[in-house]
């Protein structure tokens, strides 16, 4: 009995943690006016971080991890003569939060010759530093320059990746779901 309560606790503390992690929230944009499916071929820029530094293995596993999303979706990698350049953007900013929290305490006092309502009240200042991360994938048609599809992740990030090599491609994966836009049906 007691190694199933434990495993129930357990349970609903993995489901609490999960509940409370924020989700990653996904922008997108792009020019209605591109015909995407003339499209076959991609290459990549470089992939740029701002802010406080991404690891060179992070940088590794976005730029594999949208190069398998792009080869799921059909397209091919040509270094070459691409149809379509993609960049990537991470960017961390990292700032300080600072809450107060009021204690009041309301209660009867009684001393020899009064009694009535007494008042304490304090206030506990506290700072937390907040981590954002964003990832922005550009689509580039390769022949006019012109940016043709954008796509934001923004997460915030508690204490980093637990588990990177997972985590990243979950993301790429769902910034470049919408990728490409379907042609709206009249």
């Amino acid at each position: 009995m007691k190694v199933t309560t434990k495993i129930i606790l357990l349970l609903l503390l993995n489901c609490m943690v999960l509940a409370c992690s924020s989700p990653l929230r996904v922008i997108t944009d792009y020019n209605t006016k591109t015909d995407f499916s003339k499209f076959k071929s991609f290459s990549f820029y470089q992939l740029t971080d701002k802010g406080p530094g991404l690891s060179e293995l992070n940088q590794q596993r976005i730029i594999n991890a949208i190069r398998d999303e792009m080869l799921k979706k059909g397209f091919k990698e040509d270094l070459n003569n691409p149809d379509l350049l993609v960049n990537a953007t991470a960017i961390v900013t990292e700032e300080k939060q600072l809450t107060s929290t009021n204690y009041y305490n309301y209660g009867g006092y009684y001393r020899p010759y009064r009694w009535g309502p007494s008042y304490a009240g304090s206030t506990v200042y506290s700072v937390s530093e907040l981590r954002e991360g964003s990832l922005v994938i550009d689509i580039i048609d390769a022949s006019s320059k012109h940016l043709i599809w954008q796509s934001t992740g923004n997460k915030e990030i508690d204490t980093g990746l637990k588990k990177a090599e997972t985590e990243i491609p979950a993301a790429v994966e769902k910034i470049l779901a919408d990728f490409p836009p379907q042609p709206e049906k009249k």
